[in-house]
């Protein structure tokens, strides 16, 4: 289940960045001409609580399973290939930053998707294949259809009650940043609700949201660069700048443990630029404009 096609080029990229020496190793965007601006400051971009069992995960093994749940940023709508969709370019970031180490990320994104249907998917289909750490996203759709806030945050309680007792550790991604969010009743409160519940568990969260509007308030790309032609859906540019952002912040926690000689982790400036791999989006032909994230 976790063994996902890993095309050609991919292989390349990671032995080419294996055969890199150290110090270029520590700024991935150097000589990387493709590369976006994607910078955010600590503040935003770190993950506020430790992943100390992924740490030791990765230590130890050369093999790494994640599973990525979600809905469809998770699936990948608004990408231009399955390649390009978040949880591809999040394997890819983690492979490039410890070379010899080999992150599998499994999607498991199905679009339109509340978090009560992703709780049951993950009790039935991710927790029995012990991943070494779960990326959950979710929370948009939850806003969109109006699901009771309280119903909501029991979910999110339920999920990572299920995953703490299988001793898996969690990072929880918020809800994403568009347009019309602004148009949706309480859309804030369903992310602070999350961030609510993950302190309570001591679980990190990637500040999607936070980062979006800050790519966008700071000048570095507009609306239409990050987000799909329907303005809502994430592309190519959004997921690989998320994925670089996220994998940093990962590796980060990763390098808090006294990791075993020779494991090269990805440095990170504080909050310095930080770039994303991603071309200009690529629109696919004949999807949906309906919204289903």
């Amino acid at each position: 289940m976790f063994h996902e096609y890993k095309p050609r080029l991919r292989r390349a990229a990671v032995l080419a960045a294996m055969m890199l020496p150290a110090w270029l190793l520590q700024s991935p965007g150097a000589g990387a001409a493709d590369r976006l601006p994607c910078a955010a400051p600590q503040a935003i971009s770190h993950l506020d609580a430790p992943l100390a069992g992924f740490a030791r995960v990765v230590e130890r093994s050369r093999d790494i399973r994640i599973v990525a749940i979600g809905s469809s940023s998770t699936e990948g709508a608004g990408a231009s290939s399955k390649q390009k969709a978040f949880p591809a370019r999040f394997d890819l970031e983690l492979d490039l930053r410890f070379p010899g180490k080999d992150f599998q990320v499994a999607n498991f994104g199905k679009g339109g998707e509340l978090a009560e249907a992703m709780v049951a998917r993950m009790k039935r289909d991710v927790i029995p294949t012990r991943p070494a750490l779960v990326v959950w996203q979710t929370g948009v759709n939850d806003a969109i259809h109006g699901v009771d806030i309280a119903a909501f945050q029991a979910s999110m309680e339920s999920g990572l009650a299920a995953l703490k007792a299988a001793e898996i550790e969690v990072v929880l991604i918020d809800q994403q940043f568009y347009p019309r969010a602004a148009t949706v009743p309480r859309y804030e409160d369903y992310i602070a609700v999350m961030h609510k519940v993950a302190k309570a568990h001591h679980v990190p969260v990637f500040r999607r949201y936070a980062i979006m509007k800050y790519l966008i308030s700071s000048g570095q790309h507009s609306v239409d660069a990050l987000l799909w032609q329907d303005k809502f859906h994430l592309n190519d540019t959004s997921y690989g700048c998320l994925a670089e952002l996220m994998a940093s912040a990962v590796a980060d926690r990763i390098r808090e443990r006294e990791v075993a000689p020779g494991l090269v982790a990805q440095s990170q400036a504080q909050p310095s630029r930080q770039t994303a791999r991603s071309s200009p989006p690529a629109n696919r032909a004949g999807d949906s404009q309906s919204i289903n994230f």
